[in-house]
């Protein structure tokens, strides 16, 4: 055990949440090593599995006021539920749309606030940080139950990575937003004295590194060649995510390189849960179903699920998970008082139960499916430009783990030819996958290459020219008097370029800057990003967003260090500062800073 160390993997999912860990005795330790926590508090046995634990949390469970996470709520209190949707407030159009009616389905939300915040409003009192951080926080602690069970407290002196998984669609500031939330549930120094590393990893390629570690030394791995390519589709309860990757090298290393941009969007399970509030509220009609959710599905002013609806979801959620599209089924639902009364056959309700038919889940189903399939569709159109060929899907995740799911996207992969494969262990892939990520050792990544998802880079002023540039943009440098053009944009990393996982640096901000001796040394610079195929030039433009603001602090060079800049045209002097912000791009921002080639000082940053 001396010089080992341990990895945690942690998988924050929209309905479920796994953590798994394992201790690295070599640079090949066995994936079979990885050890998934069981023993999730509370009775959980929907799903017949304790691999995950609900991602819930309730604040009004306990006349004690104690929170009460996970399985130990009871079925008649209120609960915060889908949090992790409200760490990613970057929602526009149709996407927006369907989270809107996602929350005013099944909880009480006033929809007058998202015009003020252009996305879902915090819960009451609280950020969704805060609440996201109290349930973690809760999860933590059964985790240490689970090492001290496995190491005592020999854990507190090992040396320990930490292995976070996002969704591939996160945008950078829902990344930052989800690393303050888990710093702030406790996983930290704190807790884990001898923290090495905190890494971000999306969950598909999560999912990527363990099932393809699984197949390399198993039947399936056989079929496997250089060149192979396949889709990688995790299918949660939040997002749907996808990433391809071509096979580079089987001997005498395997490594993978990705060969299409990762693409995914907010359609997993739990937007089936949507579905069926919206079926309910149809068959129930309008009046009956307020008795149960307290206002129709577009009136509710908070967003929790309320106890009358929670019960029913909890029995719906055995007829979604065992629903497959080869049998004619019918699952019968208990209603909650006072609905238990009726008995009216003409909307399918027998003595206080209604009847959901095949049919009935089909509708529920089918929209996020067919999303499903048409993001399938993007990946396996991207590979296909790129002069390659998919040769198989692996579905995994939650939702992923639906019959119907499956069957419906191995019927859509067999009309282009290409094989479709639910791994073993799907459900818990993506955490068993943080940990083998976390295994990995310098020199020794599965994954070679990476796509950059969007477009990256900063405003900048340009000298100015009548033939390029517009008089809005234009103004005056106070120290050089010279005509220039604001906010154009110097985009350092496009959408598409490769990112070799080799590379410590993948783009530089280069900065010159100009101040007299009573000023400041802490410089600020704007990151901006583009999802479009084509980025803007001029920083303006609706396509640009931005991603942060970088402070460069400068304060710590010597003052020798500057060049100086004694005639001015109004005749004073003046230091030149030239220097480079660094930027490393995984599945997380990284920043630093160089000057004269040497690093000096700080980056800061601020999402919010």
């Amino acid at each position: 055990m001396p010089g080992n160390r341990l990895v945690i993997g942690l998988d924050y999912g929209t309905t479920f949440t796994g953590v798994a860990f394992c201790e690295a005795t070599s640079d090949n330790t066995p994936i079979d090593n990885i050890q998934v926590v069981h023993d999730w508090p509370g009775h959980h046995g929907q799903l017949g599995t304790k691999e995950k634990v609900p991602s819930e949390i309730s604040y009004s469970a306990s006349a004690s006021g104690k929170v009460l996470w996970g399985s130990l709520i009871p079925p008649h209190a209120q609960r915060q539920v889908w949090t992790k949707l409200e760490l990613d407030e970057q929602k526009r159009g149709e996407e927006l749309k369907m989270l809107l009616e996602l929350l005013s389905g099944i909880g009480n939300l006033d929809l007058t606030r998202f015009a003020d915040r252009g996305g879902p409003p915090a819960y009451p009192g609280k950020d969704p940080v805060d609440i996201v951080a109290d349930y973690l926080s809760q999860v933590k602690s059964q985790l240490i139950k689970n090492l001290e069970k496995t190491y005592e407290g020999v854990y507190l002196t090992m040396p320990i990575d930490l292995v976070i998984t996002v969704p591939a669609v996160w945008s950078d500031r829902a990344k930052d937003r989800t690393f303050r939330a888990v710093a702030k549930a406790g996983f930290d120094e704190k807790s884990f004295p001898n923290l090495r590393e905190t890494i971000m990893v999306t969950e598909p390629e999560a999912a990527a590194i363990y099932v393809l570690k699984t197949m390399k030394g198993g039947k399936q791995g056989d079929d496997i060649a250089v060149g192979d390519c396949f889709v990688l589709c995790d299918a949660g309860g939040g997002t749907v995510d996808l990433i391809s990757y071509r096979v580079k090298t089987i001997q005498p290393t395997f490594q993978i390189e990705e060969a299409a941009i990762g693409t995914g969007e907010k359609c997993g399970g739990s937007f089936v849960d949507r579905n069926f509030t919206k079926w309910l509220e149809k068959k129930l009609g309008t009046a009956d179903y307020k008795k149960i959710a307290d206002n129709s599905a577009g009136e509710q002013s908070q967003h929790m699920l309320e106890p009358k609806m929670g019960r029913i979801m909890q029995a719906f959620l055995t007829a979604k998970t065992s629903f497959g599209s080869e049998e004619d089924e019918e699952h019968i639902l208990p209603l909650p008082a006072p609905l238990n009364a009726i008995d009216d056959p003409s909307r399918g309700i027998d003595c206080g139960e209604i009847r959901v038919t095949s049919d009935d889940l089909k509708e529920m189903f089918d929209p996020c499916v067919a999303k499903t399939c048409n993001l399938i569709a993007g990946q396996i159109d991207q590979v296909q430009r790129a002069g390659s060929r998919v040769k198989y899907v692996f579905l995994v995740g939650g939702f992923g783990k639906s019959p119907y799911m499956f069957d419906r996207v191995q019927q859509f992969a067999r009309t282009r030819g290409i094989s479709t494969i639910q791994p073993t262990m799907a459900w818990s892939a993506v955490v068993r996958g943080a940990v083998a990520r976390g295994l990995e050792s310098g020199g020794t990544d599965l994954i070679t290459l990476r796509k950059c998802r969007r477009h990256y880079g900063t405003p900048a002023s340009e000298p100015f020219s009548p033939f390029k540039h517009s008089e809005e943009d234009a103004y005056i440098d106070e120290h050089d008097g010279e005509k220039y053009a604001k906010g154009q944009m110097s985009w350092l990393i496009k959408k598409g370029d490769p990112l070799l996982s080799s590379q410590a640096r993948h783009a530089e901000i280069e900065l010159y800057r100009t101040f007299d001796a009573t000023e400041s040394r802490v410089f600020k610079a704007r990151l901006v990003a583009c999802d479009g195929d084509v980025a803007p030039r001029r920083y303006a433009e609706d396509s640009a967003y931005n991603v942060t603001i970088l402070s460069a602090d400068l304060s710590s060079v010597p003052e020798s260090k500057f060049q100086i800049a004694r005639s001015g045209p109004y005749g004073k002097p003046y230091f030149i500062a030239n220097f480079k912000i660094n930027i490393s791009l995984t599945s997380n921002l990284k920043f630093w800073l160089t000057f004269n080639g040497q690093e000096y000082g700080s980056v800061t940053t601020q999402y919010d």
